[in-house]
């Protein structure tokens, strides 16, 4: 290789090098961040819907009263860009399992005001009800260590599938519709 091409093929070593390395350390940090619930009991929840509340709809969620349904959490904060995203990824899914009975419930884990909780509710469109976690307490029971994480409950109340970061719709519809049959 003659001298003129030498500072471009180290670039371009450079670069493939520096990804390799980007990939690996996401990895690393990803690593087992799903849950450590999948399989085991989902956590019980009762809480008021603190927006988005739908007519005809109860303004109290229990899960444990929810039992032979599948419910999809989606754990979020109005600061995060990855949760605005995953809203309409969600939207869409309830759309489509709409007919089935699945329930999409939104959960924020900010500690301020219903006002604020609604305000952020309704400027990431979400389409669904949301929760209000101010304590944190729920995110504790359900280990939620980055957000936005998304749980699917299955029918018999245990913990079917987890995601953290905007989640693969593909493979969201997959684990809701695993969790229906």
């Amino acid at each position: 290789m003659d001298d003129l091409h030498k500072p471009a093929a180290r670039r371009w070593i450079h670069w493939l090098v520096t990804a390799m390395v980007f990939v690996a350390l996401y990895a690393w940090m990803t690593r087992g961040n799903a849950s450590p619930l999948i399989g085991e009991q989902a956590p019980d929840l009762s809480m008021a819907v603190a927006a988005g509340a739908e007519p005809n709809s109860p303004r109290k969620v229990t899960l444990s009263e929810m039992s032979g349904g599948v419910v999809v959490l989606d754990f979020w904060a109005s600061w995060c860009g990855a949760c605005k995203r995953t809203t309409p990824i969600l939207n869409d899914l309830r759309a489509e399992f709409a007919e089935r009975g699945v329930a999409f419930y939104a959960v924020n884990v900010e500690p301020f005001d219903r006002q604020s909780l609604q305000a952020a509710h309704a400027a990431f469109g979400t389409e669904f009800p949301s929760l209000h976690d101010r304590s944190g307490a729920v995110q504790k029971r359900y280990a939620i260590r980055m957000l936005p994480t998304v749980i699917v409950v299955g029918r018999n109340g245990t913990v079917r599938w987890a995601s953290t970061g905007v989640p693969s719709k593909m493979r969201l519809r997959g684990a809701i519709s695993d969790a229906l049959n």
